[in-house]
């Protein structure tokens, strides 16, 4: 490895030692490395900035997103799928279940299918069939549902990903892929950076969060539907009883200013959840909401 890229790689952990101290609790603030490969620390740096960056203005959206065409080939299920905003290289249960993308009954699986894996940047492009054969249509009043991973816990197996079924015979026709549950989750933020005290300052509200949950927050870089590495650290996000976040985070001791892609995610864990002992992403890696920063 380099002199720069152990220079890059020094600089991106001393922004975790920095946030610790003021943004969250050490017991939940986020592991001072970044997570393996595309996310690793030794490729986080930014190249040179053209120009300051002041602030920008952004829309974060509810992940994973994409679509899925659906197909009954030789009485088996197919699914292709095309998705982005998952977790980097997890695997992934699919079943058919009953209900709807609003109230799926996770825990009445009617077709199962083999499982699915994100890539390193957290997409998804694969076609999977069922396990079952023999099958004329499909299930009335049912969904496609991916779920968190291929574990056997209940947290495991929640739905991060819902497809509505058409009735009938599926003619492969695209259907897009919705966010699970009956609260739209969505939301804004503002970044700003101060180079006068090399202090960014995040402001976010976002809708559509469990109550009282928390959330690890990172400014990446990269695109939400090309996951990258992590560039600023900003603790970790509570949601109040309704499910709202709405706060201001200040990280000081910044010398590096964002340029090129780069965008904010907030993650279904919280800092102490999302990597593994060897830095690698876990399931609760799962982006919530993802958003591009504009420099």
């Amino acid at each position: 490895m380099s002199t720069a890229i152990r220079r890059a790689t020094f600089a991106v952990l001393s922004i975790a030692t920095a946030l610790a101290a003021t943004a969250c609790s050490s017991a939940s603030s986020p592991s001072a490395s970044a997570p393996a490969s595309p996310l690793a620390a030794d490729s986080a740096s930014p190249p040179a900035s053209k120009g300051a960056f002041s602030s920008a203005k952004l829309a974060v959206k509810a992940q994973p997103v994409g679509t899925a065409k659906l197909g009954l080939p030789d009485g088996k299920v197919s699914a292709a799928f095309d998705i982005t905003g998952l977790a980097p290289g997890i695997k992934h249960a699919v079943d058919i279940v009953p209900g709807s993308c609003a109230q799926p009954k996770s825990g009445s699986v009617l077709v199962s299918f083999s499982t699915v894996t994100g890539d390193d940047f957290g997409n998804l492009k694969t076609t999977v069939h069922s396990t079952q054969s023999g099958l004329r249509e499909l299930p009335d009043n049912a969904v496609l549902v991916v779920r968190l991973s291929d574990g056997d816990s209940q947290q495991q197996r929640e739905p991060i990903a819902c497809v509505p079924l058409p009735s009938g015979r599926p003619d492969n026709s695209p259907v897009k892929v919705q966010p699970v549950g009956s609260t739209k989750r969505e939301g804004d933020a503002t970044v700003a950076y101060d180079a006068a005290t090399k202090t960014y300052t995040l402001r976010v509200k976002a809708t559509g969060l469990a109550a009282n949950s928390r959330h690890a927050a990172h400014l990446h870089q990269g695109t939400c539907t090309k996951q990258g590495p992590v560039l600023v650290m900003l603790g970790d996000l509570t949601a109040d009883d309704q499910g709202v976040i709405d706060k201001t985070v200040k990280v000081p001791d910044q010398s590096a200013q964002l340029t090129g892609a780069t965008y904010l995610n907030i993650h279904l864990g919280d800092g102490s959840q999302i990597l593994t002992k060897d830095k690698k992403p876990t399931p609760m890696f799962q982006p919530l909401l993802c958003g591009p920063v504009t420099t």
